[in-house]
């Protein structure tokens, strides 16, 4: 048998706090697909998982065991004094470990392979937060350069981690993620109604689903969304799902403004449910980020039958192919172009929202946790 030590540590604070985020929620659906696979069930792999950090919740895969208390204070000691984690801390011999966020450990004796998303601290060092910018980057990169192989998630990344870090391409392995299933079913008619009445909404409206941050670049779609004609504004409100996030003063000031008018709501968290019925009553999904390492939301739409306007650039022209308006998110004026032929065709939304939906079925988290399993094999 053997066993791997799997990182929760994100998932964890993600049930605490009672919101998961990408990472939260690809660690999770990891742990779900690797539970039905035959290596586990035949007892061949066994997965135990492990946290940075003092909250340990009662998961899915159980209580997660406390690697150390504060990962920052292990960083250090790896990276600067060489004095990784003694292997008695794991409590098992561990053949593995798979750290699934940024929370790379060094362990005695033990190979780790890590999942980078992507590198944007060492790309857009802008887009991160500045207190002890540099230090970070710099534990960033040593931290992957740690790992005996890395799992991202698209060809686009893939090229950034070669690039920036300097790994050889034959030990950074690709998963693309995969779409939850609850995705793919219909909301009740009664419910949707429900929930749209709730926040004031009424069918129709362009839909952005993201945190409130410099990279996701809300600010241009609130631009193009203000150079659409007066009464399309008006029928086709900008509504914003996501938490507050750093650098976002001046876009939360913009949206208070446009909500005054009528011309955008800022619903903040909502359940997945609720995102649901709302993604299943939008004109289209307006996702303009300037870098994605994969870009989940879009695939989300694609499988809940939502058009989709999104960027040109990283990895998400890889993932909606030929299923989306795809435009420079530096362009306000292609953007807002965009959203008007996304209301003008209602053949091409059509064409578009069948593409769309056969894209997300290509993309199984099952594929996803077969491809992570293969890297295992190859580290045994």
């Amino acid at each position: 048998m053997k066993t791997v030590g799997f990182g929760t540590t994100v998932w964890a604070h993600g049930e605490v706090a009672g919101f998961l985020d990408g990472i939260g929620i690809y660690t999770r659906a990891l742990w779900r697909e690797f539970a039905s696979l035959d290596e586990v069930q035949d007892g061949a792999l066994q997965l135990n998982p492990y946290v940075f950090g003092k909250q340990t919740p009662n998961l899915e895969c159980g209580t997660p065991q406390v690697l150390a208390t504060r990962f920052s204070l292990h960083c250090l000691s790896a990276t600067l004094l060489g004095a990784p984690l003694p292997n008695r801390r794991c409590n098992a011999a561990l053949d593995l470990f798979h750290a699934t966020d940024h929370r790379i450990p060094r362990i005695a004796g033990v190979p780790v392979v890590a999942t980078v998303m992507d590198v944007i601290p060492l790309i857009h060092p802008e887009w991160i937060r500045q207190r002890l910018q540099s230090f970070k980057s710099f534990l960033f990169e040593k931290t992957i350069l740690s790992s005996e192989r890395i799992i991202t998630i698209s060809e686009h990344s893939k090229r950034d981690i070669v690039k920036h870090v300097g790994i050889d391409p034959d030990y950074v392995h690709v998963t693309p993620l995969g779409v939850e299933r609850d995705y793919f079913v219909r909301v009740g008619d009664a419910y949707k109604a429900d929930v749209l009445s709730r926040q004031g909404l009424t069918p129709g409206f362009f839909l952005f689903v993201g945190t409130l941050q410099p990279r996701k670049n809300l600010t241009a779609a609130i631009e193009a969304h203000q150079k659409l004609p007066a009464a399309l504004r008006k029928n086709h409100p900008l509504v914003i799902v996501g938490r507050e996030g750093w650098s976002s003063e001046k876009t939360i000031a913009q949206l208070q403004r446009l909500e005054s008018r009528g011309e955008a709501r800022w619903l903040r968290y909502l359940p997945r449910q609720e995102v649901l019925a709302l993604l299943q009553s939008a004109s289209a999904l307006v996702f303009p980020s300037l870098y994605e390492g994969f870009g989940l939301p879009v695939l989300e739409a694609f499988a809940s039958r939502c058009p989709v306007i999104t960027s040109n650039l990283t990895s998400l022209p890889e993932v909606a192919g030929d299923s989306a308006w795809l435009v420079d998110p530096r362009d306000v004026d292609a953007l807002s172009l965009a959203m008007q032929e996304s209301l003008a065709s209602e053949k091409r939304k059509q064409a578009m929202v069948n593409s769309g939906y056969q894209r997300a079925l290509s993309f199984t988290w099952r594929a996803c946790a077969e491809r992570t399993l293969n890297v295992y094999r190859q580290m045994y």
